[in-house]
C-alpha cells in the first residue's frame, strides 16, 4: 500500500504545479487513462474488446484504399501549406 500512497503523493504534487486554467484537461485525460486501463482488463477476463474512445474503433465495410481515399478527400490543405499526401 505503501507504494501507491507515493505514486498518489507524486500524482498531486504534479497536478497542484499545474495552472488551474488546464485542470479541466487534466481530469479529462485522468479519466480517459482510467477508462481504458479499465477496457484492458474487462477484456482480459471476458474475453471482448470495449471501446476506451482513444482509439478509433469501429466497422466499416469499405477496403482500407477506399477508406484512405476518403480520407484525403477529406483534408483541407492544412492551413495552406501545400502538403502533399
Amino acid at each position: 500500500m505503501e507504494t501507491r500512497t507515493e505514486y498518489e503523493k507524486m500524482i498531486l504534487k504534479d497536478v497542484r504545479e499545474m495552472p488551474g486554467e488546464v485542470l479541466p484537461q487534466v481530469v479529462k485525460i485522468i479519466h480517459s487513462l482510467k477508462e481504458s486501463v479499465l477496457s484492458v482488463k474487462v477484456t482480459h477476463k471476458k474475453g471482448t474488446a470495449i471501446g476506451s474512445g482513444i482509439c478509433g474503433i469501429w466497422e466499416d465495410e469499405r477496403s482500407a484504399a477506399e477508406i484512405i481515399k476518403d480520407i484525403r478527400l477529406q483534408r483541407t490543405g492544412f492551413g495552406g501549406r501545400k502538403v502533399s499526401l
